[in-house]
């Protein structure tokens, strides 16, 4: 292969002069860039309005389907058949039944029935909400937002709100067919047993599991109730106010029991 000589890089610039030429364009200036952008602006404007109306309705997506403990207290509630709720009433107004209501009735002696009653009717309840509970539902509710904890201690809370209203309404029924019935010392006298067994049974099922504390509120329901049928008549201090600092002392420890457990359901892991 020869090397080109002068003459023939002539002869190739002279050819190429011409389309070469045609090529050559005038500089971009700043006018035709501000151009540009005028006439892009419009679409720019709807593009900037469209992702702002699409954030906004992601926004608004987020916070009404943000995780709420009212909203699976709702949920929970649906969870219970028909028949439980009426089973519970029926419950109530046997013992309605039951109650002693002439004039001479003994305050103490109505509050040991709802004392009695009222927690075996809690533990009724717990043994009945968590009669399904296996292995197999705690791993679909695990995927919840959530924790699975928290689902057991709204239905204990559930639970033991139901027996709460159960005895004010007993309570309201006493002081209206009773004549000049001490209706605070009795609320304190089956109050107490109660939410120190609500308190305590919610707070080990945090922490020992489901069957540790029903089996330990059963040997407390069982001991307070004997304490208060046989030792306290014996001793004579029924109305002494030894006893209602003990059943004070009893109902302030459940509600700190109950407010540990609400407190432990957000990272406890739970036990069967």
């Amino acid at each position: 292969m020869s090397v080109p000589n002068d003459l023939d890089m002539k002869q190739l610039e002279d050819e190429l002069h011409e389309p070469l030429s045609r090529l050559l364009v005038n500089p971009v200036s700043s006018g035709d860039t501000a151009r540009l952008i005028r006439s892009l602006q419009p679409a720019f404007n709807e593009l900037k309005q469209f992702r702002e109306a699409e954030r906004l309705t992601l926004r608004t997506a987020a916070v009404f389907h943000q995780p709420s403990v009212l909203r699976l207290l709702r949920s929970q509630l649906t969870s219970y058949s028909r028949m439980y709720w009426l089973t519970s009433l029926l419950v109530f107004f046997m013992l309605l039944l039951i109650l002693p209501t002439g004039s001479n009735v003994s305050f103490h002696t109505v509050g040991n029935t709802f004392t009695f009653v009222l927690p075996a009717l809690l533990l009724a309840s717990l043994a009945y909400s968590f009669r399904s509970w296996n292995k197999e539902l705690r791993m679909i509710e695990s995927i919840t937002p959530y924790p699975p904890a928290m689902l057991l201690i709204l239905r204990t809370m559930i639970v033991i709100c139901l027996n709460l209203l159960f005895g004010l309404a007993g309570s309201i029924y006493m002081n209206l067919k009773v004549s000049a019935f001490p209706m605070l010392p009795f609320m304190l006298h089956w109050l107490s047993l109660l939410l120190l067994m609500s308190g305590l049974t919610a707070y080990l099922m945090m922490w020992r599991g489901m069957k540790a504390a029903f089996a330990i509120a059963a040997l407390l329901w069982f001991a307070w109730n004997g304490l208060m049928q046989r030792i306290v008549p014996i001793w004579e201090f029924s109305y002494n106010e030894y006893l209602s600092h003990l059943q004070t002392g009893a109902l302030v420890a459940g509600l700190l029991l109950l407010a540990l457990a609400y407190k432990r359901s957000f990272a406890s892991r739970l036990l069967p």
